[in-house]
């Protein structure tokens, strides 16, 4: 048997703002503009560089939330989903096709890679460390030496 693997990681910088739209069925979906860029030397030594931009989908409502909550134009960013493609007719008629990185409802994977963002997304309003249970400081140390 013959397993496929339809899966996508891309670590850049938001290019925009994300943007959030609310469908008729009560879902949402959050899109990202996310840049990757490749430097290398030519053959005269000469420094170049090509910028791709990666269209990001995130469907899963928790990623949605944290992405518009802590993420802003230039916030560093990995990502990690599927790759989809889709056929739309714009504004003037004409049939286009969009490729896109895809975070579905229960699927997909984002972080936040600036550590002042990343410290934020796990605190709770309270200050509270979601993750833990706990304020955010290191335990005690237990200065009793069992030896």
């Amino acid at each position: 048997m013959t397993a496929c693997l339809n899966k996508v990681a891309v670590l850049g910088f938001l290019g925009r703002d994300p943007e959030s739209r609310s469908f008729q069925n009560g879902g949402s979906v959050v899109n990202l503009a996310v840049a990757t860029t490749e430097y290398w030397r030519d053959q005269s030594g000469a420094r170049q560089k090509a910028t791709e931009w990666h269209s990001v989908a995130i469907f899963n409502e928790a990623l949605g939330k944290v992405a518009m909550d802590y993420l802003r134009k230039g916030s560093a960013v990995y990502v990690e989903g599927q790759l989809r493609t889709r056929e739309f007719t714009d504004s003037k008629g004409i049939k286009r096709r969009a490729t896109e990185i895809v975070l579905p409802r229960h699927r997909g994977e984002l972080k936040l890679m600036d550590p002042r963002q990343d410290d934020a997304a796990r605190q709770g309003s309270d200050g509270r460390s979601r993750a833990a249970g706990e304020t955010g400081e290191p335990p005690p140390i237990d200065d009793e030496v069992p030896f």
